[in-house]
């Protein structure tokens, strides 16, 4: 029951981690998946919460999924379906469950695993962890500070649905948008890793750029691309495929480096894939799943979803396929956070805790148990960013 149930109230990371245990339990032959394995599975996730903050007390998760990888004995079993949990796991887990409690949170993330595994005196992984230098008092506190969806103060986004309208170039009929939203930010970074020619969409969106009097840098040229982001005016990240962009800024290191410098106020731009990971997560997006990325949780920069491009029925066709609004409503059946469809041809500007439609077309806002909205720019969206 306490698996079943916990399970149902992860995240996406939370969920991968404890894949990734498994795993670890498997290949050390063990039979069971002990507290260990949940630190392994911890370690290896490209991008989470646990990581993140691990890595802002100095330990090199590297060193130590090594360490953990060459110290752990093996065992003889051969079992591979669904492993048991040892008492340690299972205190880990029910300690997890009492900080999302505390938290008021509805999900379980890593950052919950790694406090249950931290609140156990009794814990081999606690004490692992704390002899290379894990806090637990300060990660404590760390987890109690504002989460990315009450940091909104110095916020400042222009979300557009799309890049290119039917007769009209590159950003054209957004143009006037950016540049009243950059004013005199001049340097811009280009995130380009939606599309898979990084230098070509970087040339493409340089020379928009520049028609603007604004100078754009591709982050893929930089080694330290966190770093290079730390450094930027301002960012703007095009359209793609997401799931192959989002993968990318989890490899990167760029969802927390984003992240951070939009909350100190750095402009952030983002057209069809870019809108779609400034949300909560990719789940709403129209596009494939060409690759895997780690977690559906994106930049959480605002607390609802957007569906870009978003596409009415339309009555003349005879095509019997799901619309998207359909698509959306089977989104409702799982989760509660609203969705605006963005109609190709407007855009969202955020600045605090106001937000404004802007552009030449209506969306449509879709929430559970309601009848979808219409709303016509410009007009006031704030009520969505106290969702």
């Amino acid at each position: 029951m306490l698996r079943r149930c916990m399970f149902d109230r992860f995240s996406e990371n939370a969920k991968e981690l404890m894949s990734r245990a498994r795993a670890a339990a498997i290949r050390h032959c063990t039979g069971h998946i002990d507290i260990e394995h949940i630190l392994i599975g911890m370690l290896e996730l490209p991008s989470s919460n646990a990581k993140t903050l691990l890595e802002q007390q100095s330990i090199d998760s590297e060193v130590l999924l090594e360490a953990l990888e060459t110290m752990l004995p093996r065992g003889t079993s051969s079992a591979e379906g669904q492993l048991p949990f040892t008492p340690a796991v299972k205190r880990a887990l029910e300690q997890a469950m009492r900080v999302a409690a505390e938290h008021q949170g509805n999900h379980i993330g890593s950052q919950h695993l790694l406090a249950g595994i931290l609140n156990d005196p009794d814990s081999d992984a606690r004490n692992v962890l704390v002899r290379v230098g894990a806090d637990p008092d300060a990660i404590a506190r760390t987890m109690t500070a504002p989460s990315p969806m009450t940091q909104q103060a110095n916020t400042n986004l222009l979300l557009i649905s799309n890049s290119t309208m039917h007769g009209g170039g590159y950003l054209q009929h957004c143009k006037s948008n950016i540049e009243d939203f950059l004013g005199d930010k001049k340097r811009v970074m280009f995130v380009p890793f939606a599309l898979a020619d990084h230098d070509g969409y970087a040339a493409k969106a340089k020379e928009s750029f520049a028609a603007m009097g604004h100078d754009l840098v591709g982050i893929h040229t930089f080694a330290d691309k966190a770093k290079a982001m730390a450094d930027a005016e301002a960012v703007f990240i095009g359209g793609g495929n997401t799931f192959r962009l989002l993968a990318a800024l989890s490899h990167h290191g760029l969802l927390a480096a984003i992240r951070d410098r939009v909350h100190t106020g750095m402009p952030y731009i983002g057209s069809s894939a870019g809108t779609n990971v400034a949300t909560i997560s990719i789940r709403t997006t129209n596009d494939m799943p060409i690759v895997q990325p780690p977690s559906f949780t994106a930049l959480e920069l605002v607390p609802f979803q957007i569906n870009p491009h978003y596409l009415d029925p339309d009555p003349a066709s005879s095509h019997m396929g799901e619309t998207r609004e359909e698509r959306i409503l089977q989104f409702h059946e799982e989760h509660e956070i609203p969705v605006l469809g963005l109609r190709e041809g407007c855009m969202l500007r955020v600045h605090g805790k106001q937000m404004e439609l802007h552009g030449t077309t209506d969306a449509r806002l879709f929430r559970r148990g309601k009848e979808p909205e219409e709303f016509h720019p410009p007009c006031d969206l704030s009520f969505l960013l106290d969702s």
